[in-house]
């Protein structure tokens, strides 16, 4: 038996199961702010992860169950961007806020980078697949608030707040940064370097709020060529 569309029943479900597990991310998002509300930052960073790890496998999945034709009826990329900036944008922005890493008046200034990566989520040509790159700084402000509250030194906050502005700036500029999942070149670096940087982040989060210094900043390595490497790739590619 098969659907009007060529899709069987079993197809259907499995697809519907991938929009599902995208969708999660909703509860990820909600049991995140819980945590952050009562202080319980190690546990927040635990869901801030299964956030993330759900992200990271959700749109390959999407792709090989062919989302698209079996459950047409859902905007995956849609739905992926709204998850997306719940969990990379505003959980992190309460995070920095709840945490005391906003100066006064915090909500204006907190304002300033959910405005940025709205605008940035909206714009069309925020993900060119064909290349593997992100317009823009892609709003991974949940790894900026995760090293903010691990490792900034107390009385810091107007540094952060100078940050938290130029990535901001850096969300609607046209620049690009390298799209792990889509772009072939060096993906030994971008994928294989990526699940190390991810399994360093899991320790510091498990061992916070003593986490070694050494540990945070050896984990620092793979963001800080990331972007170095984004933006050489980048001039590489235009034309």
């Amino acid at each position: 038996m098969s659907l009007g569309n060529g899709t069987s029943p079993q197809r259907r479900a499995l697809a519907m199961s991938v929009h599902l597990g995208t969708a999660s991310g909703a509860l990820w998002a909600l049991l995140s702010l819980e945590a952050i509300f009562v202080e319980n930052y190690r546990l927040a960073f635990f869901w801030m992860f299964v956030a993330m790890m759900v992200d990271s496998v959700d749109g390959p999945l999407a792709r090989w169950v062919d989302v698209k034709r079996h459950a047409p009826q859902i905007d995956g990329a849609r739905l992926d961007d709204i998850i997306d900036y719940i969990n990379y944008t505003f959980v992190p922005v309460v995070l920095l806020i709840h945490a005391g890493w906003m100066p006064d008046p915090a909500p204006l200034w907190a304002a300033v980078p959910l405005v940025a990566s709205a605008l940035a989520f909206s714009n069309t040509g925020a993900k060119d697949t064909e290349e593997g790159f992100f317009l823009g700084f892609p709003s991974y402000w949940n790894v900026f608030a995760f090293y903010v509250v691990v490792a900034a030194p107390d009385g810091s906050e107007w540094y952060v707040l100078l940050l938290t502005v130029a990535l901001s700036a850096l969300s609607v500029m046209p620049l690009r940064f390298v799209y792990p999942n889509r772009f072939d070149r060096l993906r030994w670096f971008f994928i294989g370097g990526g699940m190390v940087w991810i399994a360093s982040i899991l320790l510091i989060a498990l061992l916070y709020p003593d986490a070694p210094r050494l540990l945070v900043l050896a984990s620092l390595v793979y963001p800080a060529l990331y972007i170095v490497l984004s933006l050489w790739l980048d001039r590489q590619t235009v034309p």
